[in-house]
């Protein structure tokens, strides 16, 4: 793949992420590894989303991020992505409501 098909590629996959401060670190920590609809899908409380970089960290082989970055991309996710403290809570056991927002169409 040429470099302008991979820029073209990294452009199209980054624009259903929300503009906002933090935006940047996020695209260049996380789609890496995944795509960004996957960040899209989920939402989780701040504490969710550190606990899992700290699990991306220790299993998924995302390299230890300086604590500024963590920060930018937690306070990113938190806004963009977030549930509230008392949501969180109802995202655990079987029956409980998925973390993600559910496909409209169905």
């Amino acid at each position: 793949m040429g470099t302008l098909s991979v820029l073209l590629a990294a452009a199209l996959q980054s624009a259903d992420l929300a503009p906002g401060e933090g935006r940047e670190p996020v695209l260049s920590a996380c789609t890496g590894c995944h795509t960004t609809e996957l960040i899209v899908a989920s939402h989780m409380s701040r504490k969710s989303w550190d606990t899992t970089l700290t699990w991306m960290e220790e299993t998924q082989g995302l390299s230890p991020l300086d604590p500024a970055i963590r920060q930018a991309i937690l306070d990113y996710l938190e806004k963009t992505q977030g549930l509230e403290a008392e949501e969180e809570g109802q995202t655990s056991g079987p029956w409980a409501s998925p973390r993600y927002r559910p496909n409209p169409i169905w």
